[in-house]
């Protein structure tokens, strides 16, 4: 007899393997999250730079492991391309590091953004 393919058990384990796929994104979305939020208040703790987080960092279940962290700084004076490695070695993902004062998008980083400072 031959073994039949059962659509439903195919379903359900590719149902189970999407969510623990989801979860483990998710586990390191957190882990990610925490690392940045750390490492900005380490840096900017005694300036008068506003810093925000943007993007799917910030979003439940958006982020996946190509996804780079989206940094948006507000009255950053010092060059952006040094601060930019300097965090991305710090937090182990590749970030994007966004001009607040250069940035098309300030209304959602005001109204939408995770302000870390």
């Amino acid at each position: 007899m031959e073994n039949q393919f059962d659509i439903n058990q195919a379903k359900k384990f590719l149902e189970n393997r999407e969510s623990l796929i989801m979860e483990k994104s998710e586990q390191e979305r957190s882990y990610v999250l925490k690392k940045a939020i750390h490492c900005l208040e380490e840096l900017f703790a005694h300036t008068n730079v506003e810093v925000y987080l943007v993007g799917s960092i910030t979003k439940p279940y958006t982020f996946h492991p190509r996804s780079d962290v989206d940094i948006v700084v507000k009255n950053f004076t010092g060059d952006r391309f040094d601060l930019w490695t300097k965090l991305e070695t710090l937090i182990g993902k590749n970030v994007e590091v966004i001009l607040f004062e250069n940035c098309h998008f300030q209304e959602h980083v005001l109204k939408s953004g995770y302000k870390v400072l």
